[in-house]
């Protein structure tokens, strides 16, 4: 199984005990695992986790869940934006999209195999 690690912006982090509670937390909201790295990028604003992601090889039980694709406003839109939001996550889109606030955000339905 190969993986792949990316940082994941987690809020502000103080410290390392503070990273201790944050990041897991963080990784796991994008389907990873934390690594144990981070690093501020904001002084008092911004920091970023090392989260890292396991790429299966032929994985058979699929699950659905919606994850964060920006603004999209039309199917065509999604046509573009799904599978790049979806295969951000490891994913691959399964097609459904919705507007979760006009204008700004929306979801994807992404599918995965663990």
């Amino acid at each position: 199984m190969a993986s792949f690690t990316v940082d994941i912006p987690a809020g502000p982090i103080f410290s390392n005990d503070d990273a201790k509670q944050k990041c897991p937390i963080a990784c796991a909201a994008h389907l990873g695992t934390w690594n144990g790295q981070w690093t501020t990028v904001i002084e008092g604003e911004m920091s970023v986790c090392g989260c890292t992601y396991q790429v299966p090889s032929g994985g058979s039980s699929p699950f659905t869940i919606d994850v964060a694709a920006g603004p999209i406003f039309n199917n065509d839109d999604a046509q573009t934006k799904g599978p790049i939001a979806c295969a951000s996550y490891g994913g691959t889109w399964n097609g459904q999209w919705k507007t979760v606030v006009e204008g700004r955000m929306s979801v994807v339905g992404c599918t995965f195999k663990v």
